[in-house]
């Protein structure tokens, strides 16, 4: 999962902790943090994560190209998002960014 989200994100993998529980991503204005859970998720949606981008087709090509699978994509003009799940399943949308207006 570091690897795809790093490539996705643009950051760069940085020290995980001792125990390989986290591991954190480095960019030049923000870092992010990859957790593992404590207990496995029995349920997906614990989390929801939003891209968003002038370019939303070119910037799904590029996450699958990276490992995302394709969910759906719900194109009502007030709401154009399309769902992603990244290589664990994990699911988040890429929205395009005149939504965020």
């Amino acid at each position: 999962m570091t690897k795809f989200w790093a490539a996705a994100l643009d950051l760069t993998p940085g020290p995980g902790s001792d125990d390989g529980r986290f591991r954190v991503l480095r960019g030049p204005r923000v870092n992010v943090s990859l957790q593992v859970a404590a207990s496995p998720v029995s349920a997906r949606d614990q989390m929801h994560f939003d891209l968003y981008s002038d370019d939303q087709e070119g910037e799904v090509q590029r996450l699958v190209g990276l490992g995302a699978s394709y969910v759906r994509h719900n194109d009502d003009p007030r709401d154009d998002y399309v769902v992603l799940a990244d290589p664990e399943g994990n699911e988040f949308c890429v929205c395009a960014r005149t939504t965020l207006d």
